[in-house]
């Protein structure tokens, strides 16, 4: 017996093959962590509190397979702040599973660096213990699910990949870190206009600074609010 046939990925992919062909749910809601997404117009109000970071996403533009809305975020440690643009698109509906494609290209600001993950091998690696401004570009490309469990429950899975490119201002030095976070979570609808979400997930990062290379842990959870108007 091959090893793949001892993990438990054949029968998520089986199940996930089964619920594709069972009808859907009469199901409202839609959180920017899943797949499905707002009838088209309806806008929302996403905020959520956690580790390490808490945020703030206002799906202002809703199509019939695309989302788009501001983002604001807040990393509690290593401080840091990041302004950028969340979007969602549609790749697949059928049955109770939806898919879709997360880009969040965003810019960041820090003062005592930004890293995402934590390395064994140099704690401090995109850490400053002192004040030290480091800024820079980033994107975060994600494939997004949503699987319809009840007409209040949906399951909720994704894989991210939040990377990044810092520059500490003073003295001038760059890193490139490359989380890749896998997580699932659940979303339950308390009515019409408002659910709630939280999400538990983790993995691997790579981080890079010229000839050096790391390999680190990243992990995160969140809980949060989605309100529909």
């Amino acid at each position: 017996m091959t090893p793949l046939l001892k993990t438990p990925w054949p029968g998520v992919f089986c199940l996930l093959a089964v619920l594709c062909l069972i009808a859907p749910l009469p199901v409202q809601a839609g959180a920017i962590d899943g797949g499905e997404i707002n009838a088209p117009g309806e806008r929302s109000h996403n905020v959520y509190l956690g580790w390490p970071e808490a945020s703030y996403v206002w799906e202002g533009l809703v199509q019939e397979r695309r989302a788009i809305g501001p983002r604001v975020g807040v990393q509690l440690w290593p401080l840091a702040l990041s302004f950028g643009l969340n979007t969602r698109t549609t790749l697949l509906e059928r049955g109770r599973v939806s898919l879709a494609l997360g880009v969040i290209p965003a810019f960041s600001i820090a003062g005592f660096g930004g890293t995402k993950a934590v390395y064994p091998q140099n704690y401090q690696w995109g850490r400053s213990r002192s004040f030290r401004p480091s800024l820079g570009p980033g994107v975060t490309i994600s494939l997004l699910a949503s699987v319809d469990l009840s007409p209040r429950f949906r399951l909720l899975l994704s894989f991210e990949n939040p990377l990044s490119f810092w520059v500490w201002v003073q003295p001038t030095q760059w890193w490139l870190e490359w989380p890749m976070i896998i997580s699932g979570g659940i979303e339950y609808e308390l009515n019409y206009n408002t659910s709630l979400i939280a999400i538990l997930g983790g993995g691997p990062s790579i981080a890079f600074s010229g000839p050096s290379q790391l390999l680190g842990l990243t992990g995160r959870f969140r809980i949060g609010v989605q309100h529909r108007y």
